[in-house]
């Protein structure tokens, strides 16, 4: 059965279709787009079927594709899914599917943006359901290829420095994990499962050399010091909500690649130096939390919010516990949602204020109430109301960080409040009254349409307050 590959072939056939659609404005405005959110349909309901072939109280990898690929070297391709796995897979279909529907349909270069998104999901999804270290590695190099190209179309005035840095790093992280598993492989003479990586018999140097490389490659993809810098320089100028919402997701490759092999592969003397990462974790989320709180760009809170977050859900796949996978995957699930309806919320009061030639955000929500009603649930939701798997999920994840460590738990709690505060200050310089604003008659708020879509997220997100995985039956 040829489940899994589909999950990966249809967007990338997706964008190869809307690559080769004729350049015309009318057709890129109307037929890519519409091509696009079909493709998008068509590969959720393969995850539900997927869904519905999973034994959800069993853990570990239940369904397993291979298929030859070379013959010698003999190499095959494997992959393996899990619920954790396609909850994440969900999640980001999900999220670009609600970025088809809500995204201005007067884009600029419109095929490119959705070629480079569809090819972005196939990519995404590969590297979820890669299940083999030769596969993994290809998945992971190429998916941040669209990114690339994302950011010298609709990146912003220093968009080149943030080019050549996100390109540096994520070069050397791929070359790194790429040394990394040809070690493995050499080893072994055979390309094996990804769990069974911790099993081949590295000794000396060249086990810290394998481990740390995959350590250092993953950590290229994180928003954590030294790599910080890259992703808050292409998301302070990413204007486009889709090409942020690619750029906020790309963290999301190497927290997967914590997961798949931390802690449950790891050697105990590689382990041993987990605390002092940890630190380091903690360190980068006080610093952009600081930040945010006198940062005057909403893109850069909601940068700082997602950020704080990975690094909380890191900080708990490298607890000794090792048994909070699918907490954070319900939460990952609800967080990348609400990161979605907020990246495209701000879209709309940024073009608004251009429209209207405003300046600084006082009182623009005044005279949006849809806007306003919307924003406000979000960003309510975002920093912890009870309604989503984020509140429940999150404590668990926080009381286990406060059994680890007393210390590092406050530091958590009060990085997560600092950003919340951030948030939170910013929509009420927004509902705050203003005379500018109300001169101006803010007449565009958000459609009845996309309201209806955005208070249905809010409704799904409820549901899975109370049943995480509600759309399994």
């Amino acid at each position: 059965m040829m489940l899994l590959l589909l999950l990966i072939i249809t967007p990338i056939l997706g964008s190869c279709f809307t690559a080769w659609a004729k350049n015309d404005r009318y057709y890129a405005s109307q037929n890519v787009y519409h091509v696009a959110i079909w493709v998008m349909l068509a590969n959720l309901g393969l995850i539900l079927y997927t869904f519905s072939m999973l034994n959800l109280e069993k853990t570990g990898i239940q369904l397993v594709e291979k298929y030859p690929w070379i013959s010698f070297p003999p190499v095959d391709i494997l992959l393996g899914a899990d619920t954790f796995a396609m909850l994440l897979i969900f999640g980001v279909n999900l999220a670009f599917l609600l970025a088809e529907f809500c995204l201005n349909r007067q884009q600029k270069h419109p095929k490119a943006l959705l070629t480079l998104e569809l090819l972005f999901v196939g990519l995404f999804n590969g590297y979820i359901l890669a299940a083999d270290i030769i596969s993994f590695y290809i998945f992971f190099a190429a998916v941040s290829i669209p990114l690339i190209i994302l950011i010298s179309t609709y990146g912003g005035i220093h968009k080149k420095n943030a080019l050549v840095r996100f390109s540096l790093y994520n070069l050397i992280g791929a070359l790194l994990l790429a040394v990394a598993i040809l070690v493995i492989y050499t080893i072994k003479e055979s390309n094996i499962p990804l769990n069974t990586a911790g099993n081949v018999n590295l000794k000396g140097k060249t086990e810290y050399f394998v481990w740390f490389g995959l350590f250092f490659a993953f950590i290229s993809r994180m928003p954590i010091w030294p790599f910080h810098y890259w992703i808050s320089a292409i998301n302070a100028s990413m204007r486009n909500p889709l090409a942020f919402l690619v750029s906020s997701l790309i963290p999301l490759v190497g927290l997967y690649g914590f997961m798949r092999f931390w802690p449950n592969t790891v050697p105990e003397k590689i382990g041993v130096y987990a605390p002092i990462f940890e630190i380091i974790c903690i360190v980068t989320m006080l610093i952009i939390s600081l930040i945010s709180v006198s940062h005057k760009d909403f893109r850069y809170k909601l940068f700082a919010y997602t950020t704080i977050y990975y690094l909380l859900y890191l900080i708990g796949v490298f607890l000794p516990t090792g048994g909070l996978k699918m907490n954070i995957g319900y939460s990952l699930f609800s967080c990348i949602i609400i990161m979605t309806v907020l990246s495209f919320l701000i879209s709309h009061i940024e073009n608004e204020k251009k429209r209207l030639d405003l300046y600084g955000d006082s009182g623009i929500l005044c005279y949006m109430p849809r806007t306003s009603t919307c924003l406000s649930l979000f960003i309510l939701a975002g920093i912890g109301l009870p309604i989503t798997p984020m509140f429940w999920n999150n404590f668990i994840i926080v009381s286990e960080i406060f059994n680890y460590n007393l210390i590092l738990g406050i530091l958590v709690i009060l990085a997560l409040f600092i950003v919340s505060l951030a948030l939170l200050e910013e929509l009420y310089c927004m509902k705050e009254n203003n005379d500018l604003a109300k001169s101006c008659i803010l007449s565009n708020d958000l459609s009845k349409s996309e309201f209806f879509v955005y208070m249905s997220c809010l409704v799904m997100l409820f549901i899975s307050f109370f049943k995480p995985l509600w759309f399994v039956f």
